[in-house]
């Protein structure tokens, strides 16, 4: 059986790690797969030692972004094919298995689908239709690029392609796997879910989402992504407006999510405007770029 490591990048996540961790135990009870937690700018909590013996703790002093923390966890591991989790991402049983049963000659890049782990918050429910909706269990057309959320990579595609940017948070995830997918060498499993615990504060969505918008316009001018002619700051209106027809036909693809998202038409609203200004101004939000 082919190994496996399973990277995931940590930043105070003491409310959802544990999840994570739980969910995750059974899928990885095998010799041939690994699971490194990297503890970027935290506390290096001996409770995961202890409660989650089976997991390899880096606990790193300073904040990274996560394109650099997953490298870093790649860098210490083993396996053949390397899986990127995230610390608010609870996979589902079956998740790991599914993700590689997707692999063949062909491939060597899966996603999995990515579920929305706050359905009743106003909050996390636009959130989630903004961040996560190319990857419903029900799409059936070829993905674009991949959420690091969920990911699964040959080692051998994943050192050639140079890793994770790591100087770009969000948007590192796009930049790596974009080839891939221009390149035919990215699957999708809709069977490798994960359940995605969003931000639910409205303060804290309004604030990714300028992020997501400012990343956006770095992310293409590395590599080429649908839309990229928009991503200049002074065409921002126009781009928002080209966001709005993509989550149009991203909702048609998944009716229980466009019922949610409708009764949050205001808030959409907001946080569409939001990105927006992250367009805008995304000289000036790539130069103050905090870490996660």
């Amino acid at each position: 059986m082919t190994s496996i490591s399973v990277i995931i990048p940590a930043y105070r996540a003491q409310a959802t790690l544990p999840l994570v961790l739980d969910a995750l135990e059974p899928q990885v009870a095998a010799p041939d797969r690994e699971v490194v937690v990297v503890d970027s700018g935290g506390t290096g909590d001996p409770g995961i030692s202890s409660r989650w013996p089976w997991v390899r703790l880096l606990a790193v002093p300073d904040r990274m972004l996560p394109g650099r923390a997953r490298n870093l966890g790649a860098s210490v591991t083993r396996g053949e094919l390397v899986a990127f989790l995230d610390a608010d991402a609870i996979p589902q049983p079956g998740w790991l298995d599914a993700l590689e049963s997707a692999l063949d000659d062909e491939v060597e890049m899966v996603a999995g689908a990515v579920l929305d782990g706050t359905p009743e918050a106003a909050w996390g429910t636009v959130s989630y239709a903004l961040e996560f909706l190319e990857w419903v269990p029900e799409r059936r057309t070829p993905l674009r690029h991949a959420a690091g959320c969920n990911l699964l990579v040959r080692r051998a595609a994943f050192e050639r392609a140079g890793g994770f940017a790591e100087d770009l948070w969000p948007g590192e995830d796009t930049v790596l796997s974009a080839p891939f997918a221009n390149s035919g060498r990215l699957a999708f499993a809709p069977g490798a879910q994960v359940t995605h615990l969003n931000r639910i504060e409205r303060r804290e969505v309004l604030v990714h989402q300028r992020r997501l918008g400012a990343s956006w316009v770095e992310a293409c001018s590395r590599v080429p992504l649908p839309g990229g002619k928009l991503a200049v700051p002074r065409l921002a209106p126009v781009a928002v407006a080209g966001r709005v027809w993509s989550l149009v036909r991203q909702l048609r693809r998944s009716p229980g999510s466009f019922r949610r998202v409708a009764l949050r038409g205001p808030q959409l609203g907001v946080a569409l405007l939001a990105w927006g200004s992250g367009v805008a101004r995304a000289q000036r939000v790539k130069a103050q770029l905090p870490g996660r």
